[in-house]
């Protein structure tokens, strides 16, 4: 969780509304909450992360929600391809681990509230925040 939240913290995800600020502007803020996996690793040990979501399914405006996401058999059908057909080609790849803390959101401003168990600094309960990059 504390790894999760300090890559949120470096990529300027959102920013912090004081009391006064989300009274002005008269948000309907979203809720959020930690989200936690248990990953195997090959080598038998075990790993715990964690992550931040927002909770989309309570936006009123779901008009233009999209998120392309590529499919892993069109993937495999590459990689299979090119070993096919191509040699001398080496492949590599790499894992972007804050990848979804990049785009930028719209115009549209979009509001939410830390969920329980944010780390030290921004523990207040019930603090908006307005974010400045998708989650």
């Amino acid at each position: 969780m504390k790894e999760e939240s300090t890559s949120i913290l470096l990529n300027n995800t959102f920013s912090a509304l004081n009391s006064w600020e989300a009274h002005q502007v008269q948000v309907k803020p979203i809720g959020s909450k930690w989200v936690y996996k248990t990953k195997h690793n090959t080598d038998g040990s075990t790993r715990y992360k964690a992550r931040l979501v927002i909770k989309v399914y309570k936006q009123t405006d779901l008009s233009e929600t999209y998120a392309p996401v590529g499919k892993l058999t069109k993937f495999r059908y590459l990689i299979c391809l090119i070993g096919k057909y191509v040699t001398g080609w080496n492949i590599d790849h790499l894992d972007v681990v804050t990848t979804f803390l990049n785009p930028e959101i719209d115009n549209n401003d979009m509001y939410m509230t830390l969920p329980e168990g944010w780390p030290e600094g921004l523990n207040a309960p019930k603090i908006v925040v307005r974010l400045r990059k998708a989650l």
